[in-house]
């Protein structure tokens, strides 16, 4: 059984627990890093004045030592934070994509954005940001050593510190609001990008390319300029850092040769005092580049944090129903798109026994694709219950659901794969199976006819097989398994005289096999095998019976309004004939 997906808090709380181990080679760290200020000061005051080469060989050593145990520690951290980030897209990716799809099904903003968080998160995790904050708690160390120097150093020191981290606040001041929504600007004009190529068909035919083209050329423009400015406050702001820090250390270097001309401070804790301000004040500098990334990872935090909350995994349950015999039953359902006042389907309450096929009729924007959507669970009812054999729809594993139901959307995808690799759903191709459904679908010999047959790349979005293909080839996905349930959504789209054929084959066979069926459709021809029919009307039941009667009644309605009766004895009076035919 395909184990439950992590949830967003346990991945980052088992992120935390390395924690522990990088504060303390940070630790370790910064403090080895004193050891070229220990033995600066060693040389002026020891060394110099006694001329020991003893003691110069002794202290060359053990600093040296003391920098190569620092490199080491120094690559185990970024090898932990290297392995945590890595670890971070390993636990997070599927889930993640699996909750934006999920979204994206609701209104949400899909999978891009929601990896793109993810690519936020590790790369901040992974790069120098994470150790530049991981340093800045061990300046107040660096300080406490300048302090012991003398304490009007250490005042410096604090001083400048107290500046750096001022010009980090206002940098984050300045730049974060106007960030966020440039960040957000451009992932929707990438979004709208992405629509126009898969559009490009409909841009060229229509003459659109170049106002499609203008419109999103002015929006990333703006967004950039926005970008630009930002860029140059951050650049500004660390600019203006670095010259207060080269400032500072000046600053240090002079008052330090004040005290030691005055006998307070010796020549050695002079240019020791100028390397720990340089050591104090590095992380708070680098800081203020490294913030623009905290800030993105935090936002890329919080980002996911609501998609896991927002979304359940598809992958929660941990009990396996047993194959559903088929019987469909719709209660009081209610579905409103996000953010419309009005309920696409309203009340809609109906039920269909096991190897009945349903018929859903009704003019266009009536809801029949909608309920389509409900049946299988790709949407969640606002109000109400779709339920297969008593079990909630919406609520039954994706995975488990799936191999129980045949879907054929109105508007037919193709994966990139083989065309075997999309009939068997992308699964491990049993090729018994999917000749099976090829055959039923009545596509086996056009497929053989292909120059690899079933290993035929299908490309990006089917592009390689024409619209006829694409539909007959997603016919046969939906056969895939021997479903218990078909949902058939306009299936005779695109289809030829052979293909409407092989349509009312299918149709006749899952009558014959006890399949249960639901038909959307426009043409009234394909609903032959049909027991029941539902007539939709501005997403509800306007009429629900058997076929005979609600065809039946649609037809004398038909009648009543194709011939009124105020001018039925002038039609009558002209052309007889006509009228004879009519009724």
């Amino acid at each position: 059984m395909t184990q439950p997906r992590p949830q967003f808090q346990d991945v980052m709380h088992l992120a935390r627990r390395q924690a522990p181990a990088l504060l303390l080679f940070s630790l370790l760290a910064n403090i080895l890093l004193l050891a070229s200020t220990v033995y600066m000061l060693q040389i002026y005051d020891r060394v110099l004045s006694s001329g020991s080469i003893d003691t110069l060989m002794w202290l060359t050593v053990a600093v040296i030592g003391a920098i190569a145990v620092y490199g080491l520690l120094e690559q185990a951290r970024r090898m932990i934070l290297g392995h945590i980030s890595q670890w971070l897209d390993d636990q997070l990716s599927v889930p993640v994509i699996e909750r934006a799809m999920e979204a994206r099904l609701v209104g949400g903003n899909g999978v891009e954005a929601g990896l793109k968080d993810v690519s936020d998160l590790r790369g901040f995790v992974g790069g120098d940001g994470m150790l530049t904050f991981l340093d800045a708690p061990w300046t107040p160390v660096f300080l406490m050593f300048m302090w012991l120097l003398h304490p009007a150093l250490g005042l410096v020191g604090i001083a400048g510190a107290i500046l750096l981290f001022c010009g980090a606040l206002a940098n984050d001041f300045l730049t974060r609001h106007r960030g966020q929504e440039a960040a957000a600007g451009l992932r929707r004009n990438q979004a709208a990008a992405g629509q126009y190529i898969d559009g490009a068909e409909t841009l060229r035919s229509l003459g659109m390319s170049e106002p499609a083209l203008r419109r999103w050329g002015e929006r990333q423009q703006s967004l950039m300029e926005i970008q630009a400015q930002l860029l140059g406050r951050t650049t500004t702001i660390g600019s203006l850092s670095r010259s207060l820090r080269l400032a500072l250390q000046v600053a240090v270097l002079g008052l330090g040769a004040y005290f030691v001309l005055h006998g307070e401070l010796t020549a050695g804790s002079m240019i020791a005092a100028s390397i720990l301000l340089s050591r104090a004040l590095a992380p708070i500098e680098r800081s203020i580049g490294a913030w623009r990334g905290l800030v993105t990872a935090r936002t890329a935090r919080r980002n996911l944090m609501r998609l896991f909350a927002d979304t359940g995994s598809m992958q929660n349950a941990c009990v396996k129903l047993p194959r559903p015999q088929g019987r469909l039953r719709l209660e009081n359902l209610n579905y409103y798109a996000p953010g419309a006042p009005q309920a696409l389907l309203n009340r809609v309450a109906f039920s269909v026994e096991a190897g009945e096929t349903c018929g859903v009729i009704g003019s266009s924007g009536s809801g029949k694709t909608t309920l389509c959507r409900l049946i299988v669970g790709t949407l969640r009812p606002s109000l109400g219950h779709v339920r297969l054999d008593g079990a909630e729809v919406s609520s039954w594993p994706s995975d488990q659901l799936g191999m129980h139901i045949g879907y054929l959307p109105q508007q037919v995808e193709l994966f990139p794969g083989t065309i075997a690799e999309n009939i068997a759903r992308l699964r491990d191709v049993d090729s018994g199976a999917v000749v099976a459904a090829a055959q039923l679908a009545g596509i086996h010999e056009m497929i053989l006819r292909l120059p690899n047959g079933y290993q035929t790349e299908v490309g990006s979005r089917g592009a390689r097989i024409s619209r006829g293909q694409r539909q007959r080839i997603a016919l046969a996905r939906a056969l895939f398994g021997d479903p218990a349930l078909v949902v058939l959504d306009e299936p005779n789209t695109g289809l030829d005289g052979d293909g409407e054929m092989a349509l009312f084959n299918v149709l006749r066979h899952l009558k014959e096999q006890g399949r249960t069926v639901i038909l959307i459709s426009h043409q009234t021809n394909l609903l032959r095998t049909a027991d029941r029919v539902v007539l939709l009307q501005d997403g509800c039941i306007s009429m629900f019976g058997t076929r005979d009667e609600v065809l039946g009644a649609l037809a004398g309605q038909a009648k009543r309004i194709a011939v009124p009766a105020s001018v039925r004895d002038k039609i009558a009076a002209n052309v007889p004939a006509q009228l004879k035919a009519v009724e």
